[in-house]
């Protein structure tokens, strides 16, 4: 087993390669897109295949102001490599899912021990909203991917790293917290490295690609700096009289402290780089759109999202601390522990005012990750518009939390907190059931048929059983115990799980149905209601009439025998009276989580002689 444990430490990069390929692999099976963004991205992706604009995102015809263009490139790119699939186009999610959990690695090895990165990638890779955004064709996943490397390469040099400290038996003074906040800077390639990181992350989601990493670098550096210069021992002082020192140690220091914190992060240097990648796509798409893109994106979707709900996507302030605790199951259950037990050992560093560097550099990685939630959870959780995955880039940050303070736990023969980890298995088993049940909920509102996909459930359940029964009182069995439950859940639940649930999304098979029916590619046209599955699966420009203009959607069936409609079942009526005769329902299904089938209208194979045999040909498929 020593042997063992040796082997995974040294070649921990290659180890966690292959199990998170493994994982990310389980989810790689025929699934049709779900919601409304997966086929409208990939839409957006097909069409600057065909067409050979990688500039302009066009959706369906119209200028897509909603999102930058890098997620585009790159499912384009593996459209051209891969053909034009599903796989194809949730394959950059993976890929980059995959880079996050090897920079999770090198931070907690760096901060803590190999150990400790191998748990936090591992974390990350199986909590339940990674697991869908690493199978998504949507850009949450990549920004992560940007946000955590670049945060990685600009704090790096303040930290201390532990492995090469405890192989060379470095003179603990002079590898002292305070002595490498003050002495140490980024390099200038690590900068460009990171700026251009950052500009990616610009062309991946806006804005805060480069403000949320470069806040949680450039407040973390300078309270450092402020904190850790030339810090007097403080552990006699009354808790009045340190509050005060600490203040006015933050006000003497701050203002140098921001030079050099500007200095030392070389902020110059990443700001060029990170405008030398990101602007040359902006001001093109800017000028061949007359800048009605960059209008469109920045004031509507950026300035517009942040002062008010769009599209429904509201909640309060707590929503995404709330939310987080369901994306980030199963290690979500011990996530309020982690955050309890890292902030009372913050409070003791600062009140005992210690220089012994262990602690101290132990203090400062957790001060880093505690910034690191807070910056993209307060941030999101001030503007109007929310959505899960909009925090998905503290989800690294919380990976290592949970890591770290489990490997401490590993020291110890029993639990510190015992009553508190009752709590955090019982979370496990509660969601359990909560997966369950709500699988079987969704079966009765759209999800028609996925009861079998409830046993998933079963997985927390048996997991919350083995950690009561088999890992109690043995910290290293419950944390190995959580990191497979979390990655058989993750991999399970994304992949065979998922699998079957797709089988309720019916609509992509009615597209394929009216393609057959044309005997090639049908031109497809939406009357009253258009989804972007339609637009995507349609593979062109899908016509759409608002239901005042019956006769216009008519009038475009008798235009060939490819041009089919779909239209919702309720919505028929107003087309009945007007079809011609060669015309019938070839075809219904019902999309996610509508209430109400879409049928499908084209020209029949053989013409019906009489309206009566073409009303009651059109009534039995109606039925």
């Amino acid at each position: 087993m020593n042997r063992f444990n040796s082997f995974i430490t040294r070649h921990s990069q290659i180890f966690v390669s292959v199990v998170a390929i493994v994982v990310l692999a389980s989810g790689f099976i025929g699934i049709p897109f779900w919601d409304e963004d997966e086929p409208r991205f990939a839409a957006i992706a097909q069409t600057m295949v065909e067409t050979g604009n990688w500039t302009v995102p066009i959706f369906n015809g119209d200028l897509a102001v909603d999102k930058p263009v890098l997620m585009h490139w790159c499912m384009a790119a593996c459209f051209s490599i891969f053909g034009t699939n599903e796989l194809a186009a949730r394959l950059p999610a993976a890929i980059a899912a995959l880079l996050t959990s090897l920079a999770l690695l090198r931070f907690g090895t760096r901060c803590f021990n190999s150990s400790t990165g191998i748990v936090a990638a591992f974390a990350y890779l199986g909590c339940l909203l990674v697991a869908i955004e690493s199978h998504a064709a949507t850009p949450d996943s990549i920004l992560a991917a940007l946000a955590t490397w670049a945060t990685l390469l600009l704090v790096e040099p303040f930290l201390t790293d532990r492995q090469k400290r405890d192989q060379q038996k470095f003179d603990e003074n002079r590898e002292s917290a305070a002595h490498l906040i003050a002495k140490s800077s980024v390099g200038t390639w690590h900068a460009v490295l990171a700026g251009g990181l950052l500009g990616l992350g610009v062309l991946c989601k806006g804005p805060i690609g480069y403000i949320g990493p470069l806040v949680v670098v450039l407040s973390w550096v300078w309270l450092a700096k402020c904190l850790t210069a030339e810090k007097e021992q403080t552990s006699d002082k009354d808790l009045k009289e340190q509050l005060l020192s600490t203040v006015q140690q933050v006000l003497q220091n701050g203002i140098p402290a921001a030079f050099r914190t500007l200095q030392q992060t070389r902020f110059l240097v990443v700001t060029a780089a990170a405008i030398l990648i990101a602007a040359p796509w902006y001001i093109s798409v800017g000028i061949q759109t007359d800048w009605e893109w960059t209008k469109g994106f920045f004031f509507v979707h950026n300035v517009g999202r942040f002062v008010a709900p769009m599209e429904k996507h509201s909640g309060g302030f707590l929503f995404h601390p709330l939310t987080m605790l369901i994306g980030f199951y199963p290690w979500s259950c011990f996530l309020p522990l982690a955050l309890f037990t890292a902030l009372r050992r913050l409070w003791k560093a600062w009140r005992s005012g210690t220089k012994a560097p262990t602690e101290n550099s132990h203090a400062l990685a957790l001060s880093l990750i505690l910034l690191w939630m807070s910056v993209w959870i307060g941030g999101f959780s001030i503007a109007a518009t929310k959505l899960p995955n909009y925090i998905m880039p503290a989800y690294p940050a919380a990976s290592l939390l949970v890591a770290a303070l489990a490997l401490e736990a590993v020291k110890r023969k029993t639990w510190l907190y015992p009553r508190w980890m009752s709590i955090g298995v019982a979370g496990i088993a509660f969601g359990g059931i909560a997966t369950s049940a709500t699988i079987l909920v969704a079966s009765f509102y759209g999800l028609t048929g996925s009861e079998p996909a409830a046993v998933i459930g079963l997985i927390p359940l048996a997991g919350a059983v083995w950690l009561v029964w088999g890992s109690r009182g043995r910290p290293a069995y419950a944390v190995s115990t959580m990191v497979v439950l979390g990655l058989l859940y993750s991999a399970l639940a994304i992949g065979p799980t998922a699998a079957w649930i797709s089988r309720a999304n019916t609509l992509p098979g009615l597209i394929r149905q009216a393609h057959a029916h044309a005997g090639g590619r049908a031109r497809i046209g939406a009357y009253s209601q258009i989804t972007p599955n339609l637009v995507y699966y349609a593979k062109g420009i899908v016509q759409r009439w608002p239901t005042d203009t019956a006769t216009q959607a008519v009038a475009f069936l008798s235009t060939g025998a490819d041009a089919v409609i779909v239209i919702p079942e309720d919505q028929f009526d107003e087309l009945s009276s007007l079809l011609p005769e060669t015309t019938e329902v070839i075809g219904r299904a019902r999309p996610l989580f509508k209430n109400q089938d879409f049928l499908l209208v084209g020209n029949s194979q053989e013409a019906v002689s009489t309206p009566a045999k073409r009303t009651a040909s059109v009534r039995s498929m109606t039925k």
